[in-house]
């Protein structure tokens, strides 16, 4: 039997077992080592921080427009990420040129990593979807996530989607929760153990 756009039942069955193999990743615990080419040539595990906080955005490629919007937004916001002591680094499948043009084109101008593959996207606890639904390309890519590591490298927040709208950073709100985490555990050590959606 056909369904919407010629997508049998079968098809449907099959995309639901095969969605219900995929895992997340919880608050607390360290991020996966991840090491992608960056498009100066050089390469980078994300996970690894350097004495600060780590905002790791995952875009799902240059075609999208909300993507677009979400890191043009960051570039706009860098010099108050870095005075909230939190550094940004953004990833996609995308391949490095691909992604040189988009972020000259955007005036980017924090690390992003390319080449971001489907196993990596399952250990980073991501959403995949398939181009050849509606995109011209021939890699799968991950829709939008964002983490916020700690300067230990673990994930204090994280927020994945699994839609094209979902999973997009806002700037304000998330300075204001690392400020308030940070004044919280002046006062009280004891409090850079609270995990929030970690049980």
């Amino acid at each position: 039997t056909k369904g919407v756009e010629g997508t049998s039942k079968g098809d449907v069955i099959q995309r639901v077992n095969n969605n219900m193999s995929h895992t997340s990743l919880m608050p607390g615990v360290p991020l996966p080592s991840v090491t992608l080419p960056l498009m100066t040539g050089e390469s980078l595990d994300i996970s690894k921080t350097s004495g600060k906080n780590r905002l790791v955005v995952v875009y799902r490629g240059a075609f999208c427009p909300f993507c677009k919007n979400s890191l043009v937004d960051i570039q706009k916001n860098l010099s108050k990420l870095s005075d909230a002591n939190i550094d940004v680094v953004a990833l996609s499948a995308d391949s490095i040129d691909v992604t040189k043009k988009f972020a000259d084109e955007n005036g980017l101008t924090f690390p992003i990593a390319n080449e971001l593959k489907e196993p990596e996207m399952r250990t980073l606890g991501l959403y995949v979807s398939d181009p050849k639904d509606y995109q011209p390309q021939t890699y799968r890519f991950a829709e939008p996530a964002y983490f916020l590591l700690t300067p230990e490298g673990k994930i204090r927040y994280l927020c994945v989607a699994s839609f094209p709208m979902g999973g997009r950073v806002n700037v304000d709100d998330l300075i204001m929760g690392v400020g308030w985490v940070e004044g919280e555990i002046k006062r009280n050590p004891a409090f850079q153990d609270v995990i929030w959606g970690g049980k």
